[in-house]
């Protein structure tokens, strides 16, 4: 073989960084070429298994976040602790069981499902002259400075559940039970909506013919309640000719954050 073609295939075989070539082995600077490519090969080697480990550790990083920003945005949301169950139907007997109600009346049970908010929903007795579905909010956790309550407010008697306590109260056909619903609040102002209203025997929703009517913790609707203050709204239910008098009736609202 001539020393023009062996410096040839030897400049060839170092620009392709000492390709190994089984024919070749005998060439001059094979050995050296050979050195060469095992170093090249070792460093990216190396360098792949650091691209790699980084590539890994931002992975898991980015994971890390996620999982941090999705856990952080559940809490926020306050829906880590929602377990919403609108059940009147399954919660009616103990209110019938625990309570009792005149044979020329009719009873009416109000749970308010609000275990995703960090308040628990108050409900009272309102004014005679309250306007219906008036809605404030105050500075204050007095209840004194609250206007949309009576002078000495009286709240609805309860029977408790394993969820959310059942207020209730009775009336006559025809004649509305009108309360103001409280909520007292201590963390960062919040937002909210009523968005569910489930009820048994009557739900009291839009028919021609309404066994109940009800005006109105509204779906749709948006709330705020004041950081260290108080949010008052006035609502009430009236049950029609439809409903017997003696009747149990519970009512559902479920409501969470905005």
């Amino acid at each position: 073989m001539g020393k023009e073609s062996t410096h040839t295939r030897r400049r060839t075989l170092q620009s392709i960084c000492g390709v190994a070539v089984a024919g070749l082995t005998g060439l001059a600077g094979c050995s050296s070429s050979g050195d060469s490519d095992q170093t090249a090969r070792t460093t990216d080697a190396g360098t792949q298994t650091t691209t790699e480990t980084q590539t890994t550790t931002t992975a898991n990083e980015t994971t890390a976040n996620e999982t941090t920003e999705q856990e952080e945005e559940t809490t926020e949301s306050g829906l880590e602790a929602a377990d919403f169950v609108e059940n009147p139907e399954e919660i009616h007997p103990t209110l019938v069981e625990e309570t009792s109600v005149p044979s020329d009346e009719v009873l009416l049970g109000f749970r308010l499902e609000d275990s995703s908010l960090p308040f628990t929903t108050e409900v009272y007795r309102a004014p005679d002259d309250a306007e219906v579905q008036a809605t404030k909010t105050y500075d204050t956790q007095d209840l004194s400075q609250v206007d949309l309550l009576p002078e000495s407010p009286q709240a609805l008697d309860t029977v408790d559940t394993d969820r959310e306590d059942i207020h209730y109260g009775t009336t006559t056909i025809g004649e509305p039970l009108k309360v103001t619903l409280v909520a007292r609040h201590d963390s960062d102002t919040i937002d909210w909506s009523a968005w569910s209203r489930t009820g048994y025997p009557y739900d009291g929703h839009d028919e021609e013919d309404p066994a109940l009517e009800v005006d109105c913790y509204c779906g749709g609707m948006n709330y705020t309640a004041p950081s260290g203050g108080t949010w008052a709204r006035v609502i009430q239910v009236t049950p029609t000719e439809r409903v017997d008098t003696g009747t149990t009736v519970a009512l559902n609202w479920t409501s969470s954050r905005l």
